[in-house]
C-alpha cells in the first residue's frame, strides 16, 4: 500500500531530510517494523548501496518530475528495493509468468 504524507520522518542515520520513507510489509526477525529510507546525505555516495545512490541522483536530476523517465524510475526503484531487502537478509523472488 502506498501512502503520501506532507511530512517525512528524519533520517535515522544522520537526522537529515529524507527523499522517501517506507515501511516494509514484513517485520524483522525481532518483530520490529523495517523502515526503508532514502537520504540524500547518507545514500548519495555510499559505495555499499549503489542502487540508493543512483536513485538519489535520479531525483536530484529532476527525474521524479519527468514523465519520459518512467521506465528508468521503475528500474531504479526496483533495484533500491532489492538492495534494501538484501540488507535484511531477504531477496525478491522473480515470479514466472502464469502458464495459463
Amino acid at each position: 500500500m502506498l501512502e503520501f504524507a506532507d511530512r517525512l520522518p528524519q533520517c535515522s542515520r544522520c537526522g537529515g531530510d529524507l527523499i522517501m520513507s517506507g515501511v516494509a510489509p514484513q517485520d524483522d526477525k525481532g518483530g520490529r517494523p523495517v523502515h526503508l529510507e532514502l537520504c540524500p546525505s547518507c545514500d548519495a555516495a555510499d559505495v555499499d548501496r549503489p542502487a540508493a545512490g543512483l536513485l538519489v541522483q535520479f531525483f536530484a536530476d529532476g527525474g521524479g518530475h519527468d514523465d519520459s523517465r518512467t521506465q528508468e524510475a521503475v528500474h531504479l526503484l526496483m533495484e533500491w528495493t532489492k538492495e534494501c531487502m538484501a540488507a535484511h537478509g531477504w531477496r525478491l523472488l522473480e515470479m514466472p509468468p502464469d502458464p495459463f
